[in-house]
């Protein structure tokens, strides 16, 4: 259930001026993430469409205005010059903050639906996912170390053009140095990720035991960390640290002209979100 609601609540937090016109479709885009995974008979489709409408308002009501709070708290630092790798991982840790109590919400109402489900039902989510494993990984197959990089460097440069207008040749080095420095994590993360859906899957074949299901689903929800080796955890803290510097050192090339485009962006998504919470009340 983790994987229809990541994608479109972080395309909710990051979509810019499109915030508003996407929200207004969330409750139609769960619907068709989750009919990719399994269908549900008609008694769990009520139930799910009354924990959906549930959750939006609440979502709606309780988070956006989280969203709106960080994003003018990072506004800050950025403009302040205030910005640090402790304050970095801050927002890191909030983050994923804001998935872990979306889970804590839903989990009272999405344990029913969950231990209802067929095995044939079970069997349709678990297929697919691995479906999209391995699609993961015949994405990244017989590339060496070079081409990872230079991925990695496209994709840096396509997400900061986004928020700066478009990045200096001063910056495209700093995103190079940065992917250089960064430790190597496909192998660890790949193998994360199996391991998460081998432990779900053990989770969806126990659900007849509600207590049991309910440890399972919050440690693969709210404590994933768990999961990961040692030098995996160490490796991806070490890299947080790092993209950390990278942001703190961008954030101190930026032109007139890209910080007046980063603050437009961030301020038109603060008051989407803002207006958003906001309609609730009216």
């Amino acid at each position: 259930m983790k994987k229809p609601l990541i994608p479109i609540l972080l395309v909710i937090f990051l979509a810019g001026c499109s915030t508003k016109f996407s929200y207004f479709f969330l409750d139609w885009a769960i619907e068709w993430r989750v009919d990719e995974y399994v269908e549900l008979d008609k008694s769990q489709q009520a139930q799910f469409d009354k924990l959906l409408d549930k959750f939006l308002l609440w979502h709606q009501q309780q988070e956006l205005a989280r969203y709106s709070e960080q994003l003018q708290q990072l506004s800050d630092n950025i403009n302040k010059h205030t910005l640090t790798i402790e304050i970095w991982e801050q927002q890191v840790t909030a983050a994923k903050a804001h998935w872990f109590r979306v889970f804590e919400f839903l989990l009272p109402d999405l344990l029913p639906i969950i231990t209802s489900l067929s095995d044939q039902q079970v069997k349709s989510i678990i297929t697919q996912l691995k479906l999209d494993n391995d699609e993961l990984n015949a994405k990244y197959a017989g590339k060496n170390q070079l081409e990872l990089v230079a991925d990695a460097n496209k994709r840096t440069i396509n997400r900061l053009d986004d928020w700066l207008g478009s990045t200096t040749a001063e910056q495209e080095v700093l995103i190079k140095a940065f992917n250089q420095q960064r430790l190597a994590t496909l192998d660890m993360w790949l193998e994360y990720r199996l391991e998460w859906l081998r432990q779900f899957e053990t989770a969806l074949s126990q659900r007849d035991d509600t207590a049991l299901l309910e440890q399972r689903m919050r440690l693969l929800m709210t404590q994933p960390d768990e999961l990961k080796s040692a030098i995996y955890q160490q490796n991806a803290d070490r890299n947080t640290r790092l993209f950390g510097q990278l942001m703190i050192e961008i954030n101190h090339s930026l032109s007139s002209k890209q910080r007046r485009h980063l603050n437009k962006k961030i301020v038109t998504l603060i008051e989407d979100l803002q207006d958003l919470s906001d309609d609730v009340e009216r």
